[in-house]
């Protein structure tokens, strides 16, 4: 849908000298040059370093008293620059840097309302030049980053690096037959998601009909435009005969790099803001908010009524590493707590005012307003109750263990297929800070091919526990490597697939042992010319504890200290409070490299993109009609399971097994 608003505000006092006329050039003629020379020559340059709002001024400065810049100006740019106040985006990307004016403003506004990163990807190394040295004098080096090459080459660079996997909110703002193509690029690299939402510069002026057309039709309109017509090359329809003359004489017949058709089923609501540019000629700027998707003919919208969830069982799992993350994904409803005695200080229906409060699973899958249920229980547990939740046709969040067996793992993952139900395992630890940044390491090519990689959980706890735990309880599914053990495997897994061979040493490092149950584990996992050993130890007397160890043959990246995130939700901190899932910088890990005949080491900042809360808004998505987004494949954990019972078995025989 689309709607016409209103005027943003009056420009500041003074405008831009105009544009050159038609036929003359206005850019890339040494003027950005120029201007660079200008802001570093002023003689209060030192007094604006830092800030950018000075460096804005004296930008402006140069374009109303020396030539013409084809920048966003202050009208326009406060319209962007409120829409970031409002939606408060973690990630931005801009196409089209130019000259740094946009990455300045908008990076400065994006960093006041607690953003991290912003993508500024500019054609030109020229230009991107410009930008990175007055993004440097004005401070903001930290949080924007500069991508010189063409915009589509550079999206799927950053995407397939790891570097980039959604964006919250872009400004398109470059080559304007790009515009169309570079979005249905992101669409197709899932960049582009419900919650996004896009900024489009210079829609009246000069205009960009094939871009307008696509954000304001209909999910039924865009799939009827793919099957009428082929994807070949910029669409020039609709343009200004001056603009098509233009486009032709810069860009020749030269054609996307990547192009796609897009996700047409992508859901949009795009409004026109009257404004005008900083020469005071009239534009305005296309706002577009990615609302929804359909899926097999539903169509579920944000801000659609929240999905009700229902959690079995009432620990530490359930009040720790559950309901604190459905609090704060609005997409999800605390409806009801099965907990089968209530104890005075322990109890559900009290701890949470409003839900329903069951003694039996039973009366939670008979409840019809139940949509989603989580099952927290003990591992031996796992699979009747998954079963029966989706048999009443819930969508079911299964604890790790999957269950203690692979076989019954798989009858449950055929089970939620014939059902038609969304099954998911909770393998948070894929959301741990420390990994995502091993991942990142790994898929940008920093360490080089990879032959070593190791992960430990090491604790030292040589006593023997006092708590009633399931851990430490001799039941199927009990004992070190299916409680650590199969956290470390699914990271191994998620970022190798399944090895070719598995060695398991799994046994009790206690001396004092009641119960006999394995307290410690190690396995080791063959990728042919790669090893991984995930190892889980109790007895460790270390001042600090070994989390990583990636050995490659270009670089090597060691890291102590677990993840922060569970001693914070332990002490009642959750995602989106100050200080959530942020390590500390003396916990950073280290990577090494060999220049020359020199060894040479930098630390590594642990990313703080993604929390353990970004389980349940995948899983949202999934159930939204994402599919793909789905946070954990319930046939990736049934194939953790499997090699958790063939560790077992080579422990059990002191055999290495095949897979």
């Amino acid at each position: 849908m689309n709607t016409t608003g209103h005027t943003n505000g009056s420009a500041e006092p003074g405008l831009y000298v105009a544009q050159e006329p038609e036929g003359q050039t206005f850019f890339d003629d040494g003027r950005e040059t120029e201007l660079l020379q200008f802001v570093q020559t002023l003689a209060e340059v030192e007094s604006i370093r830092g800030s950018p709002a000075r460096v804005i001024e004296a930008i402006d400065r140069y374009a109303k008293t020396k030539k013409y810049l084809m920048n966003v100006g202050s009208e326009k740019g406060k319209i962007v620059c409120d829409l970031v106040a409002q939606e408060k985006p973690r990630v931005m990307v801009e196409l089209g840097g130019y000259i740094g004016y946009s990455a300045i403003l908008f990076g400065d506004a994006l960093r006041q309302a607690g953003g991290l990163q912003y993508h500024s990807l500019e054609r030109s190394p020229e230009f991107g030049h410009v930008i990175s040295a007055l993004v440097e004098l004005a401070g903001l080096s930290d949080i924007v980053k500069v991508h010189v090459g063409p915009s589509d080459v550079s999206l799927a660079k950053l995407h397939s690096q790891g570097d980039l996997k959604s964006i919250d909110l872009m400004f398109l703002d470059h080559y304007k037959p790009a515009y169309l193509t570079d979005l249905k690029l992101c669409e197709h690299l899932k960049l582009i998601r419900p919650g996004s939402v896009l900024a489009a510069d210079n829609v009246i002026k000069p205009g960009n009909p094939p871009y307008l057309e696509y954000v304001r039709s209909s999910v039924e309109e865009k799939r009827k435009k793919i099957e009428t017509s082929s994807v070949s090359g910029y669409s020039l329809t609709g343009f200004s005969d001056r603009s098509q003359n233009q486009y032709k004489e810069t860009m020749g017949n030269e054609k996307p790099n990547l192009q796609f058709n897009g996700n047409p089923n992508l859901v949009y609501e795009s409004s026109l803001i009257h404004s005008r540019e900083p020469t005071g000629v009239p534009d305005g700027i296309e706002i577009t908010r990615c609302v929804g998707e359909t899926w097999i003919g539903i169509i579920r919208k944000m801000g659609a009524k929240p999905y009700n969830v229902g959690i079995i069982g009432y620990g530490l799992s359930a009040k720790v590493f559950h309901i604190p993350l459905i609090r704060v994904v609005s997409e999800f409803r605390l409806h009801a707590i099965v907990q089968r005695t209530p104890k005075p200080g322990d109890d559900a229906g009290l701890d949470h005012p409003g839900i329903h409060s069951y003694r039996k699973s039973e009366e939670l899958f008979q409840d019809p307003e139940t949509d989603v249920v989580v099952v927290t229980t003990t591992p031996d547990s796992h699979f009747e109750l998954t079963e029966a939740a989706l048999n009443a046709g819930k969508h079911v969040i299964v604890e790790k263990p999957f269950t203690p067996g692979s076989t019954d793992a798989k009858k449950l993952v055929s089970l939620a297929k014939e059902k038609g139900r969304f099954l998911s395992v909770y393998q948070n630890r894929r959301w741990d800070s420390d990994f995502l940044t091993v991942s990142k390491l790994i898929k940008n090519g920093s360490l080089g091919r990879v032959v070593e990689f190791e992960t430990h959980f090491d604790r030292h706890r040589p006593e023997w526990p006092q708590t009633e735990s399931w851990k430490y309880k001799g039941i199927p599914g009990g004992g070190a490597v299916y409680d650590l053990g199969t956290h470390l495997t699914d990271q191994v897994v998620t970022l190798f697939g399944m090895p070719k061979r598995i060695t398991g040493f799994i046994g009790s490092q206690r001396e004092h042992n009641p119960t006999g149950l394995e307290d410690s584990c190690m396995l080791v996992l063959y990728y042919g010319t790669m090893t991984a050993i995930v190892k889980a130890a109790v007895v460790s007397p270390e001042v600090k504890q070994l989390r990583y160890w990636i050995r490659g043959d270009k670089g090597s990246f060691k890291k102590y200290h677990l993840d922060c995130q569970e001693d914070q939700l332990k002490e009642g901190l959750k995602p989106g409070d100050d200080g959530y899932a942020v390590e500390p910088k003396e916990r950073y890990g280290v990577l090494s490299k060999i220049e020359g005949d020199k060894a040479m080491s930098e630390v590594v900042p642990t990313i703080e993109e993604a929390t353990y809360a970004d389980f349940y808004r995948n899983f949202a998505k999934a159930l939204g009609g994402d599919a793909d987004q789905l946070p954990v494949d319930p046939g990736v954990a049934a194939e953790v399971i499997r090699l958790i019972e063939l560790a077992r078995e080579s422990s059990r025989s002191g055999r290495t097994l095949d897979v």
